[in-house]
């Protein structure tokens, strides 16, 4: 099989943990009968299976039928006694809690997982079941120390579980006595804990031996459960009793903690237990002077309350925070916890220490839009893909039979009707029907025909999948980083182009990867021809030499890899080798460039070309992709000379999960925001999975993870090229794309739009949801409906400061209701959603507004007058957006 990027394929591993998981789900012991029965709330259902610890968290081994097709699943299962945690999945990959449940518990990604304690009596659980929600009784907590040795030495340690939202770095532990033992000290309320010890930022490893118990980590791993109970000893904190706790309070100046966002203003954040202060100050001394600022609590976890604040700072000026509690205040020195802060045992700033961290403006201010180049739009019929390159040679045909072994045949053709995509899913020369060889004949002239459309749209930005010469209709594999695809234009008609739409106020970032390049490089072409003796054989990682005969049409079922390190196995992608001291993928964990050895010919031919497309073509950003699979300091050394370039280009990286470690001062602007944004839209405004309080606390932990300027940078997608479309996902709900996009373009960060998502196109995975943009769409009304949707969303944000660049602060996490406010340049905006399936009448304190508001509805345009209350009416799986003005 064919993945044509970074992540559209399921891990390998993922069947053999599933046969291990079966094998796991025999040996229960069975004695009590549970009845599950579901109702799914969304179209296109074809299969519904029961998930749970029982089972390993297994989407298929326990499946549900509906047999007389009245929308209501079940099945009948045995299990053994005892307390099990569950959810429903449907269709394969769509995750449900069982909103009937007695008893609930953090999932460990923003939504909960259904709790069942069985005895030996049977039961009915999900739908119809006779069942009340329960208030969970008020416990008090424990001081619960986690342990762990590491190997070696690490330059970062930190916990990650459900008491802190699976946040690397949010909870550091520390070896105070040097002895080789990590420590982090939480308080928590008595119940289980899912956690894992990160090593870094990616080294996500089991705790064997601090663990009482674990599970399948949803990965191929383990999570470690730690048990809070009477082993740990209980801590009573309480606001206002002049007592600070002091395990976990600390300020080791990291990057989540001292933000310098430039022009000397630092961004400071501090936390508290959660329940044990009244308030915190950041005071400061500077020219012989004391100051004091009150900091604003801005997010809280399971565990700790988190305050902020931002203020210019003097160099060398000294700091402490002062956490007040009652008649008693205690200090935050580099000592910890103390009755006063001494001169010598304040914090101090130094920009030399701490650089300034400043991200594009014009970032922050946009709107993207993403285009796969061969799907938009066909502008030049001269330029379609005519398959005359040396690359095609021998793969341009179909075989005899008609079919092809896509383990090492290959069949590139031209799709002969724009507006029919069944050739991506419905081909008979591929066993699986899938086909990533068909082109369309997009091209830069057909993007350039549609500048007036992306206009109207309100666009800002255009991000480019790849444009650079390559054999593959994605372009990650490319054949030549300094030239624009034939089949795209040329680099004169790209760079003319640029132009234009730069003058039209559209700036453009390119799609990079430079973990890989493709068979097709003429770099790896001389390699593979001239073994050891060419220029660019160590440009490449090679395990023996010559390459089978043949080659690249070797005519027979051979492994790649075996030959030289390619991109998870895809002999298309051979890995660039930017040590010359260590082999694939040992070099990726090399963080320092004093630690490497360099392939000085290789990272200036990647950063001179870099320069060339930022300052001869007049682009304005990078997005790299598989960004983790580079070394750290070459992202430093690409960091620099993009900077230097283009002091305002944009970096962008692809990281899906916590990039902490990327996003900082010198490395990269943003991420696409899949973490942080994509996925609790997806699950809460996109499913209906979750409560506004678990929606607002994933939405929190992103906002607190990375430095806030980095956040109104992160590039928000709901999908992309990778992902399934979402209105697929959602099963063609065009209600949920309509809230979906509506909180989109009115959140921090910059909202990003994958083509053809305005006009309500559809797809399901790879090569599906990369289907020819349907420029037929006016036929159809809701097409034009949802365009103009989109375009009114666009003009709206554009048109106030406050909806891109304003305070964000949610109002409203009540059942499925969520709101919040954006604030700045004298304006303020409350935005109110119901990702519900019923409607409902949305009760508003206006106290917070000084008890009277006049309120316009920024969609319709109706103005009310609000008095010391107001009542919002919302529609099922709807939003509305209010210009308020007191």
């Amino acid at each position: 099989m064919r993945f044509p990027s970074s992540h559209a394929f399921v891990a390998p591993a993922r069947a053999l943990m599933l046969a291990l998981l079966l094998a796991a789900q025999a040996s229960t012991a069975r004695a009590t009968k549970v009845t599950f029965q579901y109702q799914p709330m969304i179209g296109g259902v074809s299969s519904v299976a029961i998930a749970g610890s029982f089972n390993a968290w297994s989407a298929t081994a326990n499946p549900l039928k509906d047999d007389d097709e009245d929308g209501v699943w079940s099945a009948v299962y045995d299990l053994a006694p005892g307390r099990i945690e569950y959810k429903f999945v449907v269709n394969g990959d769509q995750w449900f809690a069982d909103e009937d449940a007695a008893e609930t518990s953090p999932d460990g990604f923003g939504g909960k997982n259904a709790i069942l304690v069985l005895k030996s009596t049977p039961l009915t659980v999900g739908h119809g079941a006779a069942v009340k929600k329960v208030e969970a009784p008020k416990q008090g907590l424990r001081r619960v120390t986690f342990k762990f040795r590491p190997t070696s030495k690490p330059d970062q340690i930190s916990l990650a579980g459900q008491f802190n939202d699976w946040a690397v770095g949010k909870t550091p532990m520390t070896d105070t006595d040097g002895d080789g033992e990590y420590t982090a000290t939480l308080l928590l309320a008595p119940g289980a804990y899912h956690y894992k010890v990160v090593i870094g930022a990616n080294g996500w490893t089991q705790d064997k031996l601090g663990q009482d118990a674990e599970i399948d980590d949803g990965f191929g791993g383990k999570n470690s459960i730690r048990n809070v109970d009477d082993r740990f000893p209980a801590i009573a904190v309480k606001k206002g009793d002049g007592d600070v706790f002091a395990d976990g309070v600390e300020h080791t100046q990291g990057a989540q903690e001292l933000n310098h966002k430039g022009g000397g203003r630092v961004e400071f954040t501090t936390r508290a237990h959660l329940g044990d202060i009244e308030g915190v100050d950041l005071v400061l001394w500077s020219g012989g002077k004391e100051s004091s600022i009150a900091m604003k609590p801005i997010n809280e976890d399971r565990a700790f309350e988190y305050f902020r604040t931002e203020t210019p700072v003097a160099t060398g000026a000294q700091y402490a925070f002062r956490y007040r509690d009652g008649a008693r205040s205690q200090w935050l020195t580099n000592k910890g916890l103390m009755a006063t802060a001494a001169a010598t045992d304040r914090f101090s700033f130094d920009p030399a220490r701490f650089p300034a961290f400043v991200t594009p403006d014009w970032v922050k201010n946009g709107i993207i839009y993403q285009i796969f180049p061969d799907r938009f739009r066909n502008g030049d019929p001269k330029n379609d893909p005519d398959f005359k390159e040396w690359y095609y040679e021998g793969k341009k045909s179909l075989p005899a039979s008609g079919t092809i072994n896509p383990e090492y045949q290959e069949y590139y053709h031209l799709a002969k009707d724009w507006n029919d995509p069944t050739p991506l899913t419905q081909a008979a020369h591929t066993p699986d029907k899938r086909d990533w060889m068909v082109f369309y004949g997009g091209d830069i002239e057909g993007v350039r025909q549609k500048l007036d459309y992306l206009q109207k749209l309100g666009v800002t930005i255009i991000y480019f999948n790849p444009i650079f010469e390559a054999k593959s209709t994605h372009k990650y594999d490319a054949a030549d980083y300094s030239k624009i695809d034939p089949h795209f234009g040329t680099n004169a008609t790209f760079i003319a182009f640029v132009k234009e739409a730069k003058s039209r106020g559209i700036r453009i970032i390119l799609d990079i990867v430079y973990n890989h390049c493709g068979n097709s490089n003429s770099a790896f072409k001389d390699a593979v021809e001239k073994g050891p003796s060419s220029p660019y054989y160590n440009w490449f990682d090679f395990k023996q030499w010559p390459l089978p005969q043949g080659w690249p049409n070797v005519g027979r079922s051979w492994k790649p890899a075996d030959y030289y390190s390619c991109w998870w196995g895809f002999g298309d992608l051979p890995d660039l080798n930017f040590d010359l001291g260590k082999y694939g993928g040992a070099e990726h964990a090399v963080k320092n460039i004093q630690e490497a050895q360099p392939n000085i010919q290789l990272l200036n031919y990647l950063l001179d070309t870099t320069e060339y497309w930022l300052k001869t073509a007049d682009c304005d950003g990078v997005r790299l992709d598989v960004a983790n699979e580079v070394p750290l300091w070459f992202w430093r050394l690409f960091n620099q000379r993009v900077k230097k370039v283009k002091p305002d280009a944009y970096i962008v990286g692809e990281l899906w999960g916590n990039a902490s470690e990327y996003v900082r001062p010198g490395i990269y602007d943003a991420v696409m925001n899949y973490a942080y944004f994509r996925d609790p839209v997806t699950r809460f405004l996109g499913m209906g999975q979750g409560t506004a309080s678990e929606f607002d606390a994933s939405l929190a932990t992103g906002r607190l993870t990375y430095p806030s300027q980095a956040v109104e940078a992160q590039m928000n997608l709901i999908d992309s090229h990778d992902t399934v479309r979402f209105l697929t996902q959602v099963g063609g709900n065009t209600k949920r794309l309509m809230l979906a996009s509506l909180f989109q373009m009115t959140y921090v960060g910059a909202p990003a739009i994958y083509y053809g998502d305005e006009i309500a196109m559809e797809g399901q995975r790879d090569p599906d949801c990369r289907r020819p943009f349907l420029w037929t769409y006016e036929q159809d009304p809701k097409r034009v409906a949802m365009l103009a949707w989109y375009q009114q969303l666009g003009k709206l944000r554009n048109a106030h400061a406050a909806l891109r660049t304003g305070a964000f602060r949610s109002v409203v996490t009540d059942g499925m209701a969520y709101g919040f406010t954006r604030t700045g340049g004298g304006e303020e905006f409350l935005v109110v959603i119901n990702a519900g399936r019923q409607a409902l009448s949305l009760p508003l304190d206006l106290a917070r507004w000084g008890g009277k508001v006049i309120a316009t509805d920024a969609l319709s345009g109706k103005t009310e007058s609000w008095g010391s209350t107001a009542t919002v009416a919302l529609e099922p799986e709807s939003g509305r957006i209010f210009q308020l003005q007191r």
